[in-house]
């Protein structure tokens, strides 16, 4: 108390002054010299052509690289040094409501309920390059889990056969997921007006033990991490580069798979899966709950079948299990990360399918 009274009524003090605090724009830990190493990593990843990353992660991996005995900078610091910088391009964020989580999006069964591996796969728009009326079609690849990885390949045409050589490589060059979620077009779930066939994908991953997923129709985030990896595709690799040629494609799109690859740090398991001796063939549906006006009756829609449930599920997502072997629909619906059967029924194969496939 006798300080403060003597401080307070000392003369000649300026109380406009603050000498407290440290002086704006110099940093307290990380030096000048920070500063230069971050501009020329990052100006050297963004003159090279075969890199397509140059943020925060891609400098912090350049950097341990080049300097295996100086620690880089945590990623957050990295990233504030960027934009302090002004080296850091500012992207729009998408309105999110949550509605997926609120209306119970099997989000938790699927990646670990299901007790696997889920890999995504799906199509890419079409793209044309100068002086070609052709488009080019692309087919793009993604494990949402860790460990993490995103490929894209050149296919001819966004068809079934397609599709089935772009999985064959990938899973070649890569490694067989357990499950694949893909699209519901008509590449991949066959026709548009048979009840309970099996298309050719189908019978193309059961026959590599591997699951079909098929997501909510004319839900584009029910397919997330794809649709966001095919952003990528478009912000780093096709508005990126104006292409000349087809083969500057291929070259390139390598390169860019190259990227991504090193920038995600994934690597292929050392062992391929043995078969599984007891694999049940199955597909899986995830569905949003509609309600027909006319009977006022709640109801998904199945392979062209419509399967009837309480009106109490409208609006929300479930996921139907279709077991091959014994040719039943169960339906589940997922609350606070927990499985609930609310329907179990008959569903027999398509006698054709079963033609055309006698030996699934």
């Amino acid at each position: 108390m006798d300080f403060v009274i003597k401080w307070t009524q000392s003369q000649g003090q300026d109380f406009l002054q603050d000498s407290r605090g440290w002086p704006k724009g110099k940093r307290r830990k990380w030096t000048k010299d920070t500063e230069d190493r971050l501009k020329e990593i990052f100006h050297d990843i963004q003159n090279d052509p075969s890199r397509f990353y140059c943020g925060a992660t891609a400098i912090e991996q350049e950097w341990r690289m080049r300097n295996p005995k100086i620690s880089p900078p945590p990623l957050r610091t990295i990233g504030q040094l960027l934009s302090d910088l002004g080296l850091s391009g500012k992207r729009e964020k998408g309105r999110n409501k949550g509605a997926a989580r609120y209306l119970c999006y099997p989000e938790y069964t699927l990646y670990h309920l299901l007790g696997g591996r889920v890999a995504e796969a799906d199509f890419i728009g079409m793209k044309y390059i100068f002086g070609r009326t052709e488009p080019l079609n692309f087919s793009g690849f993604s494990f949402k889990k860790e460990p993490k990885l995103r490929y894209f390949q050149r296919i001819s045409g966004q068809t079934a056969q397609e599709l089935k050589k772009a999985c064959s490589s990938f899973f070649k060059k890569f490694e067989k997921p357990d499950f694949l979620k893909v699209d519901n077009c008509l590449a991949t779930i066959g026709s548009a007006s048979g009840r309970r066939n099996i298309s050719q994908v189908m019978y193309f991953l059961l026959k590599n033990q591997i699951i079909p997923i098929f997501a909510v129709p004319r839900k584009p985030f029910s397919q997330a991490s794809i649709e966001g990896n095919n952003s990528v595709f478009s912000r780093k690799f096709w508005n990126r580069i104006q292409f000349q040629s087809v083969e500057e494609v291929d070259e390139k799109l390598k390169w860019f798979n190259a990227s991504s690859q090193e920038y995600m740090g994934y690597k292929p398991p050392q062992k391929a899966k043995e078969p599984k001796k007891n694999f049940v063939p199955r597909v899986y549906f995830i569905r949003q709950v509609h309600e027909k006006k006319e009977t006022r009756k709640a109801f998904i829609d199945v392979l062209n079948e419509k399967v009837f449930l309480p009106l109490s599920y409208v609006n929300y997502f479930v996921l139907a299990e279709w077991n091959l072997r014994e040719e039943k629909l169960s339906v589940y619906f997922e609350k606070e990360q927990k499985q609930k059967l609310i329907k179990t029924l008959t569903f027999q194969i398509n006698p054709k399918s079963k033609e055309k496939y006698p030996n699934l």
